[in-house]
C-alpha cells in the first residue's frame, strides 16, 4: 500500500538561520519542507513542487515577499497555495498590504514554535476543507449530469418501446413480440448497469464505501464475472474467456475488485464487434499481480486515451451496437484500483483493440 502523502511546506527566507529554525520546527511535525533562500528561487520551486503551503519572509533583497506573493497569485498554477508571511514588521499598514495581495496570515519574528505549528495547521486544514468542498461540488454536478442525460435517454427509449408493444400488440406475431421483449430486457439490463455504476460512484465520493481487503483466489472472482456476461457475449458471438492460474492469490477488497472487473469486461464487450474476442489474463510479479482485460475491438484514439481516467472530463461514447455508458465506469476502476494499492493504464490502437491493465497486491 502507498504511504499517506505528507503536507509539503515551501519556506522562502534569505536568512539561513530562519530557514533552519523553521525547518527544525516543522520536520518533527511530519511535514515535508522545501527551502529557498531568495524570492526568485522560491517562485521557481513553487512551480516545480506545488507545495501545500508557503511561509514567506517579507524583507528580502532582490525581490521582497510582497512581490513574490503577487506573482504567485497572478499565476493560475500557484494562485491557490496559501501564503503565510513571516516578518518582524509590526505596522498595521504592512499587514493590511500583505492581506490585500493574497496572504492568509502573519507569523511575527522572533519565531515561536507553538505559533508556527498552530497557524500552519489551521491553514492546511482550511485548504483541505476547500478542496473537499470543491470535489464534492464537482461530484454533485457530475452526478446530476449523469442522471439528467445518460440515464434519462435509455429510460425514455424503454418507455417508447413499451408504448409501441402495448399499442400494436394485436398486430405483432409471436416471433416479433419475443424479439421486442428480448430487446426490452437487454435495454433494462443496460440501464440497470448504468444506474448501478452511478450509485456506486456516488457512494464512493461520499466515503460510504470502506476498503476491506482479504486473501482471495483471483480465478474464482474472474470466473464469476465471466459468467455474468456470458449471455451478452453469446448475443454478439464474442469469445469471452480467461487464463488465470488456479493457485494465484491476491490481497484485495472483493467488492471493489468485482466492480473493476465488471466494468472492464463490460466495456471490452461493448466495443468489440460481432465474432470478436475478449480475454482476461493475469501475470504474477514479486509484489503484485497484473490483470489484463484485452479485446480486438475498435480501439481508442490517442487523444481520447488521456480523458478516460480524468475526473474533469465527462467522456463517454457508444459501443458497436449503440450501447451507452455514463463515463463513470473507468473513474470507478481507477479509484478502486488505487484504494487497493495498485494502478491502472490502457494500451490501445485505433481499430486495433485495447488492453486495460491494472495491478493488485500479490500473496506469493
Amino acid at each position: 500500500m502507498s504511504a499517506i502523502k505528507k503536507s509539503s511546506i515551501l519556506i522562502i527566507d534569505d536568512g539561513l538561520t530562519n530557514l533552519h529554525v523553521l525547518e527544525k520546527i516543522l520536520r518533527p511535525e511530519k511535514y515535508e519542507t522545501i527551502l529557498a533562500s531568495d524570492g526568485f528561487k522560491g517562485l521557481e520551486l513553487a512551480l516545480e513542487e506545488l507545495p501545500d503551503l508557503i511561509l514567506l519572509d517579507i524583507m528580502m533583497p532582490g525581490m521582497n515577499g510582497f512581490e513574490v506573493c503577487k506573482r504567485l497569485k497572478q499565476n493560475p498554477v500557484t494562485k491557490d497555495i496559501p501564503v503565510i508571511f513571516i516578518s518582524a514588521i509590526h505596522e498595521l499598514s504592512e499587514k493590511v498590504k500583505g492581506f490585500q495581495i493574497g496572504g492568509v496570515d502573519y507569523i511575527t519574528k522572533p519565531i515561536q514554535r507553538e505559533e508556527v505549528i498552530a497557524r500552519v495547521d489551521v491553514h492546511l486544514n482550511l485548504k483541505r476543507s476547500r478542496e473537499e468542498l470543491t470535489n464534492a461540488n464537482a461530484a454533485k454536478d457530475k452526478l446530476m449530469a449523469v442522471i439528467g442525460h445518460d440515464l434519462r435517454g435509455p429510460l425514455g427509449s424503454l418507455m417508447q418501446a413499451l408504448d409501441m408493444l402495448i399499442k400494436f400488440d394485436g398486430q405483432l406475431n409471436k416471433q416479433k413480440r419475443l424479439d421486442m421483449l428480448a430487446e426490452l430486457h437487454n435495454g433494462a439490463k443496460r440501464t440497470f448497469n448504468l444506474l448501478e455504476n452511478t450509485l456506486c460512484w456516488a457512494r464512493s465520493q461520499s466515503g460510504d464505501i470502506i476498503y476491506q481487503p482479504e486473501n482471495l483466489k483471483l480465478k474464482a472472482i474472474v470466473d464469476d464475472n465471466i459468467q455474468l456476461f456470458s449471455d451478452f457475449a453469446h448475443e454478439k458471438a464474442i469469445q469471452l474467456n480467461f487464463d488465470i492460474d488456479e493457485a494465484l492469490s491476491i490481497y484485495a477488497d472483493k467488492n471493489m475488485l468485482t466492480v473493476v472487473l465488471r466494468n472492464l469486461i463490460s466495456n471490452a464487450l461493448k466495443f468489440t464487434p460481432q465474432s470478436g474476442e475478449v480475454k482476461v489474463t493475469a501475470i504474477a510479479k514479486k509484489e503484485f499481480v497484473e490483470i489484463t482485460v484485452v479485446d480486438n475491438g475498435v480501439g481508442i484514439a490517442t487523444e481520447n486515451r488521456k480523458k478516460l481516467f480524468d475526473p474533469g472530463n465527462h467522456f463517454t461514447t457508444y459501443g458497436t451496437q449503440n450501447e451507452k455508458g455514463t463515463g463513470l465506469g473507468l473513474l470507478l476502476c481507477k479509484e478502486f484500483v488505487e484504494k487497493n494499492g495498485g494502478n491502472i493504464r490502457v494500451e490501445s490502437v485505433k481499430k486495433g483493440g485495447s488492453a486495460f491493465k491494472f495491478t493488485v497486491p500479490h500473496i506469493p
